[in-house]
C-alpha cells in the first residue's frame, strides 16, 4: 500500500526532467505576468497569470494554437460584450435572455469544430459574459472593462510565449521529425495488423479496430505540429493524407480478410502474392522502426510496386484461363474468378499503402512546387449541438435569476463563473465528467489560497515576497498538470489560484471578501455542474444511437446521391465515428464495445460496396437485366428507414442469386469479370446485413443478445 502511494505521487517528489521544466517555465511566466500587471497598476492583475496557465500546454504547438485562438476569441467576445451593454443598458431582464441566447449559439456551433477552433467560440461566449456582467451595474465603464480584460489576456499570452520561445528555439525541425515519427508509427501498426489479418489471427480484428479509432486522434495532434512549423510546408497535409490512406488500407484489409475467409480454400494464383505480401508487411514494419526510416521508403515502395505487378500478372493469368478455347468447369471457373478478385483487391490495397509511404516521405522532404492540401472533416452531431446550446443558455438564465432574485453583492461573480464553466465545457464530449474535475480543482485552489491569504501574505509588503509565496504552490500545480491522473484537477487549480489570492498593489484581501468572493466562484461552478447533470445530460448510449441513425442516413445517401460519393471520404467519416466510440468505450463492457465497433466496421464495408456497385453501373459494361437488378438493390437501400434489415437482406440475396445465374451464362469475358465483382459486392452486403442486423436496426437501442456474447468477424 505504501509503495502504491509513493508511485501515485511520483510526479511530485521525482518528476521527469521535461515535466519539471514545464512547471518551472510556466510558473516563471505566470509570475512575470503578475508582476507586469501589478507594475501597470491594473485593476484585476490576477487575470494575467490565469491566462498564462490557461494557454500553457504540453507541447509548444498546442500552446501557440491555444494562445492564438484565445486571443481571437477574447477580442471578438469583447466586442460582443460591449455591444450587449450598449444595446441593453440597465435592463437586466432583457440582458440575461439575450446573453443566454448568445452563449447558447456559440456553444452549439463550437460542437461542430475541433481542437482550439472550438475553444475560440466558447471564449467569445464567456468573454462577452464576463464583460457584460462586470459592466451591468456601470454601463458607462463597459469600454474600459473590455479593454482591460483584453490587456490581461495579451500580457499573459505574451509572457507564456516569450518564456516558451527561450526554452524551445528550434521548433520547425523538431515538429517535422515528430510528424514523421507519428505517421511512421501509424503505418507500422497498420502493416502489423494487416500481416496478422492475412494470417487469420483473431486478435488482429480488435487491433485493427483500435488502430482505426486512434488514427484521427493523431491527425488532431498534427495540427499543433503545423503551428510549430508556422505552416511553412505542406507536411501536415501530407501527414493527414497518409493517415487517411492508412484508414482506407485497413478497411481494404478487413474486406480482403473477410473475402479470404468466405472463399475457403485459397486459389493457387493467390497463394504466392499473399505470402509475399505477408513478408513485405513485416519488412515495412521493421524498416519504419529502424534508425533511418526515410532512407528505406524508396526501396519499400519499389517492393510494393513489384508485388502489385505480380498481382496484376496473376489476375491476367486467371483471365486467360477462363477465356481459352476450352472453358474450364464450373468449380475451376469459380476458382479463377475468386483468384482474380482476391489479387485485384490486394493490388488496390498495395496502391493505397504505397500512397501512404509517399506522403510519409513528403512530410520530411517536400516535393518541388508543393501545393498539396488535404483536410479531414469532423463528425457533426446536430442533436449534441442543440443540447449544448440549450444547456448553456439554461445555465446562464439560472445564474442571472439567482443574482436578480437574491440581490447577492457577489451575485455578479456567481453569474460570471456560471457563464465561464458552462461555456468552457459545453462543447466537451462528456461535460459532466470534465466539469466535476473543474469543481474539484477550484476547491483545492480555495484551500491553498486561504493558507496564503491568511498566514503568509499579511506579513509581506512587496511584490518580491508575493512572488516567492506563490512560487511553490504554482510549481506543485504545474507538476500535477503533467500527470494524467491529476491533470483534470490541476488545470483549474492553476487557473483559479491567482484569482482567489487576489493580489493588488494597494490592498489585502480581508476574510469577509475572501469567503464571499471565493464562495461565489465555487457555487457558480457547482451550479454549472448541476445544470450539466440535470438539463439534457450527456448520455453515451443516446449518442451511439444517434450515430447509428446517422450512419443509416448516410447509407441511404450513398445509394441515392446524384454523384457517386468518394470512398476515401466515406472511410474518413466512419473512422471519426470510430474515434468517438473508442474514447467513450470506458462506459461499456468490452463485449459491448467490440460489438459496436464491429457494427461501424460493417457499416463502413456496406457503404464501400454500395459505392463500388454504383461505380460498376457508371462504367456501363453490365447487361441491361443486371443493371435493373443493381438499380433495384440501390433503390431498396435508398428506401430503407433503418428498421430491421430482414427485407433489405432478402432483396439483396435475390439480386445475388440473379447475378450468379448471369455469371454462369455470360460468354463475354469483360462482362463476366464485372459480373464477378458484382457478385463479390452483393455477397459482402448480404453477409454484413445478416451478421449485424441488430446494429442496423436503429428503431431501438443496440444491445448484445441475452447470452452477452459478441459475434466475431473472424
Amino acid at each position: 500500500m505504501t509503495d502504491g502511494l509513493l508511485r501515485r505521487f511520483r510526479w511530485l517528489y521525482a518528476p521527469r526532467l521535461a515535466d519539471f521544466g514545464f512547471a518551472l517555465r510556466t510558473t516563471i511566466a505566470a509570475l512575470l505576468a503578475l508582476v507586469l500587471a501589478l507594475w501597470m497598476e491594473m485593476d484585476d492583475p490576477q487575470w494575467a497569470p490565469m491566462t498564462t496557465w490557461i494557454v500553457a500546454q504540453n507541447s509548444r504547438g498546442q500552446s501557440m494554437s491555444k494562445a492564438r485562438w484565445r486571443l481571437l476569441g477574447t477580442c471578438l467576445g469583447a466586442v460582443a460584450g460591449v455591444a450587449l451593454i450598449a444595446a441593453m443598458p440597465q435592463s437586466a431582464w432583457l440582458l440575461f435572455p439575450v446573453l443566454a441566447l448568445w452563449v447558447g449559439v456559440c456553444c452549439g456551433l463550437a460542437t461542430f469544430l475541433r481542437n482550439f477552433h472550438s475553444y475560440a467560440l466558447v471564449l467569445m461566449a464567456f468573454t462577452s459574459g464576463l464583460i457584460a456582467l462586470n459592466a451591468a451595474n456601470a454601463p458607462h465603464q463597459v469600454f474600459d472593462i473590455a479593454l482591460s480584460r483584453s490587456t490581461y489576456i495579451f500580457v499573459g499570452i505574451l509572457c507564456e510565449s516569450a518564456l516558451a520561445a527561450v526554452f524551445a528555439p528550434s521548433l520547425i525541425d523538431v515538429a517535422r521529425r515528430e510528424i514523421g515519427q507519428k505517421v511512421g508509427a501509424a503505418i507500422g501498426q497498420a502493416v502489423q495488423a494487416l500481416g496478422s489479418m492475412m494470417q487469420g489471427h483473431e486478435g488482429a480484428f480488435l487491433k485493427s479496430r483500435t488502430l482505426l479509432g486512434s488514427v484521427f486522434s493523431v491527425s488532431d495532434q498534427i495540427e499543433f505540429s503545423e503551428v510549430e512549423m508556422q505552416h511553412r510546408t505542406r507536411a501536415g497535409d501530407h501527414a493527414r493524407a497518409a493517415l487517411a490512406s492508412i484508414a482506407v488500407v485497413m478497411s481494404r484489409g478487413l474486406g480482403l480478410s473477410a473475402r479470404m475467409h468466405a472463399t475457403g480454400d485459397l486459389p493457387s494464383a493467390f497463394v504466392t502474392p499473399l505470402a509475399r505480401a505477408q513478408a513485405l508487411f513485416g519488412n515495412i514494419q521493421a524498416a519504419l522502426a529502424g534508425p533511418d526510416p526515410l532512407a528505406a521508403i524508396p526501396a519499400l515502395r519499389a517492393q510494393l510496386r513489384d508485388l502489385g505487378a505480380e498481382c496484376r500478372q496473376q489476375l491476367v493469368n486467371d483471365i486467360i484461363a477462363v477465356s481459352g478455347p476450352t472453358p474450364p468447369g464450373r468449380a475451376a471457373g469459380q476458382q479463377h474468378l475468386d483468384g482474380y478478385i482476391l489479387n485485384a483487391s490486394l493490388g488496390v490495397l498495395l496502391v493505397r499503402l504505397d500512397a501512404a509511404l509517399a506522403h510519409l516521405a513528403a512530410t520530411q522532404v517536400a516535393p518541388a512546387h508543393d501545393h498539396f492540401h488535404f483536410s479531414i472533416p469532423p463528425w457533426r452531431d446536430r442533436t449534441a449541438a442543440w443540447h449544448n446550446g440549450i444547456r448553456s443558455a439554461v445555465a446562464v438564465l439560472m445564474g442571472g435569476l439567482v443574482w436578480e432574485c437574491t440581490g447577492w453583492p457577489d451575485g455578479a461573480t456567481f453569474a460570471m463563473f456560471v457563464v465561464v464553466t458552462c461555456s468552457r465545457f459545453a462543447a466537451n464530449e462528456n461535460p459532466v465528467r470534465d466539469s466535476i474535475g473543474f469543481l474539484r480543482g477550484a476547491v483545492w485552489a480555495v484551500l491553498v489560497a486561504a493558507i496564503i491569504t491568511f498566514l503568509v501574505l499579511p506579513d509581506q509588503a512587496v511584490w518580491e515576497t508575493l512572488v516567492l509565496s506563490l512560487f511553490v504552490p504554482m510549481m506543485v500545480g504545474g507538476l500535477a498538470l503533467r500527470d494524467a491522473r491529476t491533470a483534470g484537477t490541476a488545470a483549474p487549480y492553476n487557473n483559479f489560484l491567482p484569482f482567489m489570492v487576489y493580489p493588488g498593489n494597494q490592498s489585502r484581501l480581508d476574510e469577509l471578501t475572501f469567503f464571499n468572493t471565493n464562495s461565489a466562484v465555487v457555487l457558480g461552478i457547482g451550479c454549472s455542474v448541476l445544470v450539466f447533470r440535470l438539463v439534457l445530460p450527456f448520455d453515451p448510449d443516446a449518442e451511439r444511437w444517434r450515430m447509428r441513425r446517422q450512419i443509416v442516413r448516410d447509407l441511404r445517401r450513398i445509394a441515392l446521391a446524384p454523384a457517386i460519393p468518394d470512398p476515401g471520404a466515406w472511410v474518413n467519416r466512419l473512422t471519426t465515428g470510430f474515434a468517438r466510440l473508442v474514447r467513450h468505450a470506458t462506459t461499456m463492457s468490452d463485449a459491448q464495445t467490440n460489438a459496436y465497433l464491429d457494427g461501424v466496421l460493417s457499416a463502413m464495408t456496406v457503404g464501400l460496396n454500395l459505392i463500388r456497385l454504383r461505380g460498376l453501373l457508371a462504367r456501363g459494361s453490365l447487361p441491361p437485366a443486371v443493371v435493373a437488378t443493381v438499380e433495384r438493390t440501390l433503390a431498396a437501400f435508398g428506401a430503407w428507414k433503418g428498421g430491421p434489415p430482414v427485407e433489405l437482406a432478402r432483396i439483396v440475396a435475390a439480386a445475388l442469386a440473379q447475378m450468379r445465374a448471369a455469371v454462369d451464362g455470360e460468354v463475354n469475358l469483360s462482362r463476366r469479370l464485372d459480373l464477378g465483382w458484382s457478385v463479390a459486392y452483393l455477397e459482402i452486403l448480404v453477409r454484413e446485413l445478416h451478421m449485424n442486423a441488430r446494429f442496423f436496426d436503429v428503431t431501438r437501442r443496440f444491445h448484445l443478445p441475452p447470452d452477452g456474447a459478441a459475434k466475431g468477424r473472424a
